[in-house]
Formats: C-alpha cells, sequence, structure tokens
C-alpha cells in the first residue's frame, strides 16, 4: 500500500470510521449499526469486506442506502491491509478503527473528537475494549482496560500506552507520514498481531507523542473457548516478536527499553491484553522467541521500519 506525502486541508470535526471485516456479516451489521448511532453527526462509515462470499453485503444492504456507508469489497488479505486500504478511501483527517466484533459506545466518535481537539500535538489514540456478556466457564473475551489517561511522548513512554486497534484513532497526515501500518503484521497477516503496537513504536521513535484514555470505549463480542486460547495466546505473542526483530535488523535498537519492559512484565506481570486467565510464561516466551527469529530473518525497508515487500 502506497500512502501519499503530501497531506491536504481536511474539515477536523468529520471523522472516518473503518471498519475490518471477513466473513462474520450479523456481527459486521451490528458494528456498523452501534457507529451510526453515536452522538456524532459528521461521520463517515467506510467497511472493508475482505469476505470469501456476498453474505456481508447482503447483510449490510439495509445501510448501504445512508450517504455515510461505503461497501468497499476487496480481494486482499490481512487486518492491516484492510485498515490501510481504508484510510486511502477516507476523506478525513481524523480516522478511527474499530473491529467488526465490537460495538462502540454511544459516545465514541464525540469522545475521540474531543480527545483530538484538546491534545492537538497526539497522532494516536487508543481506547478500553470491554468485554459483552458472555459466560465465563465455557472461554473468554480478550479485552484491554486502561484505568487512566496516559500521554506517552517517546519511546521510553511506550510501556504506558498498549492499545488495540479494536478501539483506535489517527490523523491521517500521522499515518501517511509513517507509511500506514506494516501489513505483513496483524491478524491474516503472516505475522498473525502487533500491528497497532508497531505503528505506535514507529510514531513514538518520530517523536509523535500517543494518548490513551477510558473515556473512549467499545465491547468486544469476541467469545472464544478455552480449548482456543493458547493458539491465540502464541499468535499474540509470536507477532509481537517478529515485530521486535524487524525493529532490531533495521537498527531501531532503543526499542531496547521496550523490549526490557515487556521481560519484566513476562516476569512479574501478565499480559495486558485480557485472556480471562494467567496464560504460561513459558508459552508467551517460546512464541516470543519464534517470532523475534521469523521477524529477524525477514527484509525489511530500513527507512521505513516496515518489513519489505514480498515479490
Amino acid at each position: 500500500m502506497t500512502f501519499s506525502s503530501h497531506t491536504p486541508c481536511f474539515d477536523q470535526r468529520q471523522i472516518s470510521t473503518v471498519i475490518p471485516t471477513r466473513n462474520r456479516p450479523d456481527q459486521a451489521a451490528a458494528c456498523v449499526r452501534s457507529v451510526l448511532q453515536n452522538e456524532y453527526p459528521d461521520v463517515r462509515v467506510l467497511v472493508i469486506d475482505q469476505s470469501t462470499n456476498d453474505q456481508t453485503r447482503t447483510a449490510l444492504q439495509p445501510f448501504l442506502a445512508d450517504s455515510r456507508v461505503s461497501l468497499i469489497q476487496t480481494a486482499t488479505q490481512g487486518s492491516a491491509r484492510a485498515r490501510n486500504l481504508g484510510v486511502t478511501h477516507a476523506d478525513t483527517e481524523v480516522v478511527v478503527f474499530i473491529d467488526d466484533d465490537c460495538e462502540a459506545f454511544p459516545d465514541w466518535l464525540r469522545e475521540f473528537a474531543a480527545g483530538f481537539a484538546v491534545h492537538p500535538q497526539v497522532g494516536i489514540i487508543f481506547g478500553a475494549v470491554l468485554p459483552g456478556p458472555y459466560a465465563p466457564q465455557a472461554g473468554f473475551i480478550p479485552v484491554y482496560h486502561c484505568r487512566t489517561p496516559v500521554l506517552a511522548k517517546s519511546i521510553k513512554h511506550k510501556h504506558l500506552v498498549e492499545g488495540i486497534t479494536a478501539c483506535m484513532g489517527i490523523r491521517r497526515c500521522v499515518l501517511n507520514k509513517l507509511g500506514g501500518f506494516d501489513e505483513r503484521l496483524g491478524a491474516g497477516g503472516c505475522f498473525f498481531a502487533a500491528e497497532e503496537t508497531d505503528l505506535t513504536i514507529r510514531a513514538l521513535l518520530a517523536r509523535i507523542p500517543v494518548y490513551e484514555t477510558p473515556r473512549i470505549r467499545v465491547l468486544h463480542h469476541g467469545f472464544r473457548p478455552w480449548t482456543e486460547a493458547n493458539r491465540l495466546i502464541h499468535g499474540y505473542l509470536f507477532g509481537i516478536g517478529a515485530m521486535f526483530g524487524k525493529h532490531c535488523r533495521c537498527g531501531n535498537w532503543t526499542v531496547g527499553v521496550v523490549m526490557l519492559q515487556l521481560l519484566r512484565r513476562w516476569a512479574f506481570g501478565k499480559p495486558v491484553v485480557e485472556f480471562g486467565h494467567f496464560p504460561s510464561r513459558w508459552l508467551r516466551l517460546n512464541a516470543f522467541l519464534k517470532g523475534f527469529a521469523a521477524g529477524a530473518t525477514q527484509p525489511v525497508n530500513r527507512s521505513s521500519s516496515l518489513f519489505a515487500e514480498v515479490p
């Protein structure tokens, strides 16, 4: 995905919402409905549909008469690629992301707008991802709780902001400057996860502040049975490892401080994304090391700190 280095002047009051989706028509429809029901007038909803059938288009048909909603069907794969594609179709400066199995709170967009207005220097904002109703004895829902507002201004503060793309906003000019999400990271990519962690690190290395606040919230309905827990956690840590391996290969040695903070959390704390139980430290370490080795041996673009595109 190629981003323009020229950033036009956008209306700062308008917000584009990008929703990547793949073969989850009912959840995508519920997500779109929740965004349209927000207490915010100037919104455009861009659904990036990577489904293998037309069921998502059918489910979204009632919304497509609304001029605020656009459905973009694509044969591409991967959440990072879908988000990049969504931003290229956005015509607003502020772009926010939500996963297709989430629902936005009624004040979600208003709080994003307020956050960017109060902190004009901030390039990225994260919020909380809370669990929808579920039966804990049967499984879990991955969630992310942020307790207090935090402003990170440099790479040494990275451990203070740990948000996820299910509740994330960015200035379009910032994403253009950083070259977009790394498309080899994230769900559906070859390294499974960590596209938002990578983007946050690249932003902080570029001295672009990142803000996190519990005032911005979504409900996550991504229930997983316990049988899927280890596979999910392995993929999550494999992606994080691959991302760090890439930065080391690019010569971004200052990420070492972030790795030390991650090591401290591994030894004495728990993952920032809650999986409904305390996962094995050895599972996490093994996945991280395998991911690091994989990422450190892949071709990279040192100038952009992105994995090199595979022909």
